[in-house]
């Protein structure tokens, strides 16, 4: 059984640190599996205790150089036949720990673009130091292919999503609530959901809206709510724990972001069996089939994005079979089983066995 590593800069909340988690567990099935954390002063709880008991911890500590030398040391003793790294910083850490070892890395990608100086690290760390490079999107992968990285080194295997709930129909209400989940960060486009929201409101006065997030732009959010005059319609919850529940109570599912990888947010969504209006970004036309779970719209098309909204929050029947078609879509492409496949067909192709 061949010993195999997967390795994050910190664990704390983050869609990437979620996965590599999933990865972990998944693959502790078939293979010795070790989850190495690079920054072992950043870690939370809740992560850690979703890996299962048969993944071995591995944490490292002090400054980074320190860092690399416990890595360096760690591939040289235990002599993992793979790393699965996530993110640049893992990405850049893992090659180095291993080079000039029988240690083959698989570099991650966790979105369809990424800032230009991480762009230019983990291409050339596609091309000069991995085996190959993970994208959880058939986007990214195209993107990166045309801007440096080598096509033929770029392997797309899609987020999962676990644990995926038994359907429900949504009892019926006197309001129809939007929900929208996201760090406050211009990627999210908070300005056109905003938009949108206040626009499908004015023609449907039962629409109420929930914010689930955190970050730099949370003063902005909050003048962007005044400016449109939905504040007293709004409930801004900030780094909220109880997410899922608050999923569960909502209607419609709402993303605007300018890009995405494979979107988990809107994978949370469609678990908790809602319609999706998203924009489209990454692989959001995979995971949202227009007029069949959701409808998709061009970015910043709030006009657009509004009347999908008003004519969600006026046909509950509508509202429930989307929802239906969300699950359905869920539980068809994006379980654990399928995650566990993916990767152990991978794991086989690279090592062989």
């Amino acid at each position: 059984m061949p010993k195999i590593g997967i390795c994050v800069k910190n664990l704390t909340s983050g869609g990437a640190e979620k996965q590599a988690v999933m990865l972990a567990n998944a693959l502790a099935e078939c293979h010795q599996v070790s989850f190495i954390i690079l920054n072992g002063e950043k870690i939370h709880r809740k992560y850690l205790d979703m890996l299962s008991p048969g993944v071995e911890i591995v944490k490292f500590e002090g400054e980074r150089k320190e860092r690399l030398k416990q890595y360096r040391r760690w591939v040289l003793d235990e002599k993992p036949a793979l790393i699965f790294s996530y993110l640049t910083a893992a990405n850049y850490y893992s090659v180095r720990a291993a080079r000039g070892t029988a240690t083959k890395v698989v570099t991650g990608l966790r979105n369809s673009r990424l800032p230009l100086s991480k762009h230019i690290a983990d291409a050339l760390l596609n091309r000069m130091g991995a085996v190959l490079s993970v994208c959880n999107c058939e986007s990214g992968r195209r993107h990166f292919a045309a801007k440096g990285f080598k096509g033929s080194k770029i392997e797309v295997i899609p987020n999962c999503f676990d644990p995926i709930d038994s359907y429900r129909d949504r009892e019926t209400s006197d309001t129809v609530n939007v929900i929208t989940v996201g760090r406050f960060v211009a990627q999210k486009d908070y300005r056109t959901a905003i938009r949108a929201v206040a626009e499908a409101s004015r023609r449907c006065p039962q629409l109420r809206f929930t914010v689930i997030g955190y970050g730099e732009l949370e003063e902005q959010v909050r003048g962007w709510l005044r400016e449109e005059g939905i504040e007293e319609i709004t409930r801004i919850l900030i780094n909220s724990d109880r997410i899922a529940d608050e999923l569960r109570q909502a209607d419609i599912y709402l993303s605007t972001s300018l890009f995405e990888g494979i979107s988990n947010s809107i994978m949370e969504g469609m678990n908790a069996d809602m319609p999706v209006v998203a924009t489209s970004v990454g692989d959001n036309d995979v995971l949202v089939k227009s007029g069949v779970n959701g409808y998709i719209t061009a970015t910043g098309d709030y006009m657009a994005i509004a009347g999908h909204l008003a004519e969600l929050a006026a046909d509950g029947d509508r509202r429930r079979e989307m929802g239906r078609r969300s699950k359905e879509l869920l539980e068809a492409n994006f379980t654990k089983e399928l995650f566990a496949e993916r990767y152990n067909n991978l794991i086989t192709k690279i090592l062989g066995r």
